[in-house]
């Protein structure tokens, strides 16, 4: 099954998951996400580990195998066979707790997969929006380029008049050799910036890097700090293992509790016994030859000797049964184990405690670590939205109008135009420019490491 089919399912082999929630700043990117989700093998590995867990469910709930013993006496009177069935029984109550632990592994395991599917989200967005970056800086070189070749035609221009001095020229050549090494410097970055973003979209890195970013919009205001953190203790996906994992750990405890107590092992023991034997005499008995002895020589005791004599005499050769068998034997057992080892089952309990309160100190440490991460991401996105106005609303607009003036002054020749502060105009712009666009991508990052950190956008029922 196609692991897209999982993320954007409702419903799957009798578990529910959860569609994925997420903002996007363009079409693009959605694709890019759903293409992540699709292909990224890390996710495929967590998704297979969700599944071997609940695999572990029904092996929990299973007794152990029953036990079948065959015997054969190899020395004895008698032709015997015993055979032996026995079933072991835990004590009341072991089963659900193995059954019940095992299924909050498995319910850890799924909240690994969420975190795992919006770490793989959040990565594809920090290379989409470092990748735009690395576009929109080369754009802003070449436009640079444009502002000094320019600049050197008018500066050519006034030299060949001798109304330009030749460091001038000389000074917006060397400028104009510094940006374009930049530039060769950015194109080269790209096939590295585009194979990082293949990789997280499960996609091997070619010959072809990616296409240039569309343009983004920016996501919508973070909410409060407190609705944040709530948020975060509520709905962040490796907090939810962590206290999964705390309930699997409490069941521990319990089974511990429960080594303390007898297993019971009921079994039905069936032994086959041989019939009596019967031995067919090979001469006469004593008993036999008087008999026939008193009937030929007539001195048997009256007729009823004589008939006795000749019942005797007629049964001579009839077998002998002897009490060497007898009906088979079923025996119903049942076996008692004696935990008297007191101290290995206190030992046990007590680890099982302290792995218990080791997780909830996890969870703890977990949360105080989110709680500063997302402080750090609303941080980050208010002051990168306040550096985007200000080169948006004040200095952009003023450096724009500085270069047009100096570049007016310095092309009618008035004197009052120097061209160090000409040159300086141009570079001062590119800085304002690029620094705007810098302010962009990190608020595009600061927001993906917000929304990773509340599982899902804060626009979704996030006052």
């Amino acid at each position: 099954m196609s692991i897209v089919m999982v993320l954007f399912a409702s419903a799957l082999a009798q578990q529910e998951i959860q569609p994925p929630v997420f903002f996007a700043a363009n079409e693009e990117l959605k694709a890019y996400l759903i293409e992540a989700g699709e292909n990224n093998p890390a996710l495929h590995m967590r998704y297979d580990q969700w599944q071997a867990a609940l695999e572990r469910i029904p092996q929990a709930m299973s007794l152990d195998d029953p036990m079948l013993t065959y015997g054969q006496f190899l020395q004895s009177d008698m032709n015997r066979m015993k055979i032996v069935v026995a079933q072991k029984f835990p004590w009341f109550g072991t089963v659900r707790a193995r059954r019940d632990k095992a299924a909050a592994q498995a319910e850890a395991a799924l909240s690994r997969f969420y975190s795992m599917r919006n770490q793989v989200f959040a990565d594809v967005k920090r290379r989409y929006f470092e990748y735009t970056f690395l576009g929109e800086s080369i754009r802003l070189s070449a436009a640079q380029i444009e502002y000094l070749e320019f600049t050197e035609e008018i500066v050519r221009s006034k030299y060949s008049l001798a109304l330009a001095k030749e460091d001038e020229l000389l000074r917006v050549q060397i400028e104009l050799t510094t940006v374009q090494d930049k530039l060769d410097s950015l194109n080269r970055v790209r096939p590295a910036l585009s194979a990082l973003l293949a990789e997280t979209l499960g996609l091997a890195a070619g010959d072809d890097s990616l296409p240039w970013p569309m343009q983004a919009s920016f996501p919508p205001g973070p909410p409060s700090s407190e609705s944040v953190l709530a948020t975060i203790r509520q709905a962040n996906p490796d907090l939810s293992a962590l206290g999964y994992l705390i309930e699997s750990d409490a069941k521990q405890v319990e089974l511990a509790r429960m080594k303390g107590y007898p297993d019971f092992t009921l079994g039905i023991d069936y032994t086959s016994i041989s019939a009596p034997r019967q031995i067919r005499p090979d001469r006469p008995f004593p008993a036999s030859l008087h008999a026939g002895q008193r009937l030929l020589t007539g001195t048997s005791a009256g007729p009823v000797g004589t008939l006795i004599d000749l019942y005797a005499l007629g049964n001579s050769d009839e077998p002998i049964s002897y009490r060497s068998g007898g009906r088979d034997n079923v025996m119903f057992s049942l076996r008692i184990n004696v935990p008297i080892w007191r101290k290995r089952v206190k030992a046990g309990i007590k680890e099982a405690q302290l792995m218990e309160r080791a997780a909830e100190h996890e969870k703890h440490r977990k949360e105080l670590s989110l709680g500063s991460a997302a402080q750090m991401a609303l941080f980050g996105m208010d002051d990168a939205l306040r550096r985007f106005n200000l080169y948006e609303e004040s200095l952009l607009p003023k450096a724009q109008q500085t270069y047009e003036s100096l570049q007016s002054a310095y092309g009618t020749g008035d004197t009052s135009a120097d061209f160090l502060d000409l040159l300086d105009s141009v570079r001062q712009l590119l800085d304002f420019e690029l620094e705007q666009i810098r302010a962009a991508r990190d608020l595009q990052i600061a927001a993906a490491d917000l929304e990773l950190l509340l599982g899902r956008p804060w626009n979704e029922g996030i006052e």
